[in-house]
């Protein structure tokens, strides 16, 4: 499923979370490489909820561990690009635990997609989706 959405800026918080090894191991697990510590958001322009009846995400289940609650998500792996130019193998993820508002997926690379595409807030970026069909 290919999509199209405009770049935003969030509040830094995915630098966090990917650094944390619990989410630092389950990225590189998926992606089959070190994860870019941050996130691209990606504003959709509708609710992912609209998304995902389009197209199956995976699942990964909220978890406690060590007395601490490490929320789960939903994603898709795919690939993300701008225009005819460069394109990235990515992971396009919805924390069960986010603030964004609903329209925004995050976007999780090996790359800094942000040098790699050129990108600046209000540009707008393609996504390839693959749908889970279990």
């Amino acid at each position: 499923m290919k999509l199209e959405g405009r770049v935003v800026s969030g509040p830094g918080r995915g630098r966090y979370f990917i650094s944390l090894p619990i989410y630092y191991l389950l990225f590189t697990e998926i992606l089959n490489e070190e994860p870019y510590p941050g996130t691209l958001n990606v504003d959709m322009g509708t609710p992912v909820s609209n998304i995902e009846r389009l197209c199956k995400p995976l699942f990964v289940r909220n978890v406690f561990f060590e007395g601490k609650l490490y929320g789960g998500f939903r994603y898709w792996l795919g690939s993300i690009g701008r225009d005819n130019t460069a394109t990235a193998d990515v992971v396009v993820v919805r924390p069960n635990l986010s603030k964004h508002h609903e329209g925004i997926l995050e976007v999780v690379s090996s790359k800094y997609l942000r040098e790699l595409l050129r990108l600046r807030d209000g540009d707008y970026v393609w996504l390839e989706l693959r749908c889970f069909k279990g």
